[in-house]
């Protein structure tokens, strides 16, 4: 006859297996079903790249570049003169012009110079400026608090007070 304690100790192993099983099949099951999703997303990634790499031989550099810059598609005319002519037609200064396009007063007055070209945000900005009438630039003016007058008229507001000083 076996020994009682060999017969308790196999039934204890017995019921411990069983209680592991019933905890650890659960388990087992969310593991492989999460293996196979991470397959199918390695797989979809794979296959993403493939089309990605397809896709880059296919476009030229040309076309990456224009892209790239973030521009509407169609080159804005420049030049300095005209640049000075819009500036002039919205009665602004350089020092009220240049906040307008986020850019400095020097830069304005080589911009129509034409010691040197705008870069591309800035003729876009210069770009969507000329299709503002003067009443909108005067607000956006107003708004920023920056200065909107003209030289030439500073220069005769300058001439009226020297002009009522000497007569006073």
């Amino acid at each position: 006859m076996p020994n009682i304690a060999t017969v308790l100790k196999e039934e204890i192993a017995r019921l411990a297996r069983k209680e592991l099983r019933q905890h650890i099949d659960p388990l087992r099951a969310q593991v492989l079903a999460q293996r196979k999703a991470i397959s199918a997303l390695k797989q979809e990634v794979a296959a993403l790249q493939r089309d990605m790499a397809k896709l880059a031989k296919g476009t030229s550099k040309a076309t990456q570049a224009k892209t790239d810059s973030g521009s509407s598609g169609k080159p804005s005319r420049y030049s300095g003169a005209l640049l000075r002519k819009l500036r002039e037609r919205l009665g602004l200064s350089r020092d009220a012009f240049a906040p307008l396009i986020g850019a400095s007063p020097q830069a304005v007055y080589n911009w129509e110079q034409t010691d040197t070209r705008p870069r591309q945000e800035f003729l876009d900005k210069i770009a969507l400026v000329r299709g503002l009438s003067k009443a909108q630039v005067a607000a956006l003016l107003e708004q920023h608090g920056a200065p909107k007058t003209t030289r030439k008229a500073g220069k005769q507001a300058t001439k009226k007070k020297a002009v009522r000083a000497k007569a006073a």
